[in-house]
């Protein structure tokens, strides 16, 4: 599961790559690159798919990485909400730390741009909520305490999680452009290690979940959508 994600995300891209080859594309794969929203879900289909099984295997249920309990659902959707500026500081402060490292400037480029209205629709009622509880039940809910009962070291655990979880924005999309992927593999750091122990200290998901999902379906509401509304 640690490297999952990683795979899937160049698994499906390579399939709207084949979508846009077969259209005539002259770049199908860099084309394929911005429509990460929507085969995003593929993504997350394979991710659930796998622990699903795995979790099958430990004679529990995919449901029970998330914790939920509707007595706390009110207090977790106000917690999620509280914690997106505490997430926005680490995010825009790992942005800018690896823009100035890698290109020397606190302005670094983004691979976004806009997608047809459908398309941009459903990257923002979505795929971020999905993606946020997939993403967070992968590396929060399932690797994170298997690799602290594994090395018996929280921190070791900590440090693999949060460094591959970073990892894997290299691939998503994949660019083949050495400095672009370095940027894209330094600047979640913070965010991941921040979240990572924030997890351990509240051993709850969906707050985190949520506030993954709405920062993430206002990333793509700037730069998907709001392109098409401008104009």
């Amino acid at each position: 599961m640690l490297f999952a994600r990683a795979a899937l995300a160049v698994a499906a891209q390579a399939v709207f790559a084949g979508i846009f080859a077969l259209r005539s594309s002259p770049a199908p794969w860099h084309e394929a690159g911005p429509w990460l929203p929507v085969y995003a879900t593929l993504i997350d289909a394979g991710c659930l798919v796998l622990l699903w099984r795995f979790t099958r295997w430990e004679g529990i249920r995919l449901i029970d990485l998330l914790g939920f309990e509707r007595s706390r659902l009110a207090r977790d959707l106000l917690l999620g909400v509280a914690l997106i500026p505490f997430c926005l500081a680490f995010i825009y402060g790992g942005v800018y730390a690896a823009g100035w490292l890698v290109y020397g400037t606190l302005t670094p480029p983004y691979l976004t741009g806009p997608l047809p209205l459908p398309a941009a629709l459903y990257g923002i009622l979505v795929f971020p909520f999905l993606w946020g509880i997939t993403e967070q039940m992968t590396y929060n809910g399932y690797l994170l305490p298997r690799f602290q009962v594994l090395s018996g070291r929280t921190g070791l655990a900590v440090a693999v999680v949060a460094f591959v979880w970073s990892l894997q924005h290299a691939f998503m999309p994949l660019t083949f452009d050495p400095r672009f992927m370095a940027f894209r593999l330094l600047s979640p750091i913070p965010e991941s290690v921040f979240v990572t122990l924030l997890y351990l200290r509240l051993r709850r998901l969906l707050p985190l979940a949520l506030s993954h999902a709405l920062m993430d379906g206002a990333t793509v509401f700037i730069g998907s959508l709001l392109p098409l509304l401008r104009g």
